[in-house]
């Protein structure tokens, strides 16, 4: 039986079981992935690999490197500082915006139960997926598909940075709830100002603490991958 896939067709379960090992840290940031690779491993034709692959590449959690194959990516610390800067830019954006209505999406708000619910249970892997989604339904919400564009490219970057903040045990899932709290709290006040102060203040924490775990890795072994893993 390969790797226990349960969904709805076969190129979802090699997606989703792929997915989950590039979030715990199963295949590292760096490590290279072919389709050969992934049709071994899930005992699966190489177009349902490629498939796969496919939509993992147009998440950014694999990158094309020509003839290698695809490459979980290798995030370093100034990456991890624009990465930040740049979903605060939109964020902060779109969350004033939808202060100005008092309008909280109930996306959003189902998606922070599901981090508590994640965070009780201590289930990493929903605590990322609902941790994502709060933040993508709140852009979505403001009703921009510009920015819903931009933000998307973002959020599929950060996704494996969001993995290693749990994987490393750097903030807790209920303090990331707690977080996001005050951000709905203050837009469903009508609290611009707040709004955007308690985004920039939730996204600078995560920021600050993986720049602090890449940092001090560095030290610990210059010649080491900085990326964090496992």
């Amino acid at each position: 039986m390969a790797d226990g896939l349960q969904t709805k067709s076969v190129v979802d379960a090699v997606e989703e079981a792929l997915r989950h090992r590039i979030l715990v840290g199963d295949e590292p940031p760096g490590e290279v992935v072919t389709e050969i690779a992934v049709a071994s491993r899930f005992r699966v034709g190489r177009p349902t690999a490629k498939a796969a692959v496919d939509r993992l590449v147009a998440d950014g959690l694999l990158v094309r490197e020509g003839r290698r194959g695809s490459v979980v990516p290798t995030v370093g610390p100034d990456d991890i500082v624009d990465l930040y800067d740049s979903r605060c830019v939109i964020e902060r954006f779109a969350h004033a915006r939808l202060a100005e209505r008092a309008y909280v999406p109930s996306e959003a708000t189902l998606a922070n139960v599901s981090l508590r619910h994640a965070a009780s249970v201590e289930d990493a892997a929903l605590a990322i997926a609902s941790d994502v989604a709060l933040h993508r339904a709140l852009v979505v919400a403001d009703g921009s598909p510009r920015l819903q564009r931009m933000h998307s490219s973002l959020l599929a970057e950060a996704h494996v940075c969001m993995a290693r903040v749990q994987a490393n045990q750097l903030l807790r899932a209920d303090v990331i709830a707690d977080e996001h709290d005050e951000i709905l709290r203050c837009i469903g006040a009508g609290d611009v100002a707040g709004a955007a102060l308690a985004t920039d203040r939730h996204l600078t924490h995560a920021r600050d603490k993986l720049r602090a775990l890449l940092d001090e890795r560095a030290r610990e072994n210059p010649a080491r991958d900085t990326a964090p893993d496992r």
